[in-house]
């Protein structure tokens, strides 16, 4: 068996150690989760140093009910840290807050006798339990670290609820409490190695998660929530390192047509309406079969790996009557869109992105000189001044 003063000595440190670095963290997001991990660490040592004091303070509403409200409050302050991080419904906190004053009562009256471990473990239980739920229901890029937090934290439920079993078993059985001092010293070690554990997995999974949203800003369109030209050359780039060097790939670009128009006529709101309206069509037809970016104020550009010339041409000309088939609609307004499309594409080993993009926005520039609302793959102006407007 574990040395237990100094394991408690040990959690103790490392728990202090993980509070100070989510205040921290706090002081400088300013995010009420990181203040809640944190409070909920300076709970739990609380908690073990009232425990850790019984020994020397004769002072039992301290060492043993406080003792138990921390122990409490420190999965109630984990749960406050993971709703807003969570995908669950807008909960109404005050039934919980309601629930825990009720057995912070009865608590009270009891915490001089077994009632009242008893009491304290159901609470933590059901807490943990609930947290395990939340973590379950929290998106994550760090699955591994996500799984061993609802292990811990189910885990965690199981033994207070084992330790309820042991402490209620003496009334019922003839076996003696001093038979059961070992399972239950046993429980307290698993108590203190799931709550460390669980508060050393937290920082991991929140800094990633953290990190995920810092990349996801930095390489996407905040209003259409499309690749911005960072993320699209990025990924571009790390698709065609991989393809076939036979196979090959080809580029969109797309612009609204007359945007300039629509600002100046129904204001920048209803044009920022409009673009996220286009990129909605966008995202929907090539959602799957290309990235897709806003690499300008009304310029967007569609990448598709493994596409001709022809194939392209084909899913850009879907588009934009897709475009042109339903008007726009925004606060009783109904406003006629089109856009114009320039298509080119290479092989792999011949790709140059930059020489791609400039032969696309060529072609996206000669569709917008000679008529709009049309879709041009060729470099002959001569040719597209004799086409009608439509689609070619």
């Amino acid at each position: 068996m574990l040395h237990l003063p100094t394991l408690i000595s040990l959690c103790f440190i490392l728990n202090l150690f993980i509070a100070v670095f989510f205040f921290s963290v706090y002081s400088y997001k300013k995010q009420p989760s990181f203040l809640f991990f944190a409070t909920a660490c300076c709970s739990f040592i609380t908690a073990i140093a009232l425990i850790g004091s019984r020994g020397l303070i004769d002072y039992p509403l301290l060492t043993y009910f406080f003792a138990y409200l921390f122990i409490i409050l420190t999965p109630l302050l984990l749960i406050l840290g993971l709703i807003p991080q969570s995908t669950v419904p807008a909960v109404k906190l005050t039934p919980l807050y309601y629930a825990c004053a009720i057995c912070c009562t009865l608590l009270l009256a009891a915490y001089l006798i077994d009632a009242g471990q008893i009491i304290t473990s159901i609470i933590t239980a059901v807490l943990f339990s609930y947290a395990a739920y939340l973590t379950v229901k929290t998106p994550s890029v760090a699955k591994v670290q996500q799984r061993l937090l609802i292990a811990c934290f189910s885990l965690h439920s199981v033994v207070m609820l084992l330790q309820v079993v042991l402490l209620v078993l003496p009334y019922f059985s003839q076996i003696s409490q001093a038979n059961l001092a070992a399972g239950l010293q046993l429980l307290l070690v698993s108590h203190l190695f799931l709550t460390t554990a669980s508060a050393l997995i937290l920082p991991f999974i929140a800094f990633a998660n953290e990190e995920s949203k810092l990349i996801n800003l930095a390489n996407h369109d905040p209003l259409t929530q499309l690749l911005n030209r960072r993320g699209f050359f990025r990924l571009c780039k790390k698709i065609t390192h991989t393809a076939p060097l036979d196979s090959r790939v080809s580029l969109i670009m797309l612009d609204i047509d007359l945007f300039k128009q629509v600002n100046d006529q129904y204001g920048h709101e209803i044009g920022d309406e409009a673009i996220k309206w286009i990129a909605q069509h966008i995202n929907e037809l090539f959602f799957e079969a290309g990235i897709t970016a806003r690499i300008g104020g009304e310029e967007f550009a569609i990448f598709l790996n493994q596409k001709n010339l022809t194939q392209a041409r084909q899913l850009a000309q879907k588009l934009c009557k897709s475009i042109d088939q339903y008007p726009f609609y925004f606060n009783g307004n109904s406003i006629a869109l089109s856009v114009s499309a320039g298509v080119s594409s290479a092989l792999i080993r011949d790709l140059n992105m930059q020489a791609l993009l400039l032969q696309a926005d060529k072609r996206l520039y000669l569709a917008k000189e000679t008529g709009r609302n049309k879709v041009v793959t060729h470099d002959e102006k001569s040719a597209l001044m004799n086409s009608p407007t439509a689609i070619i």
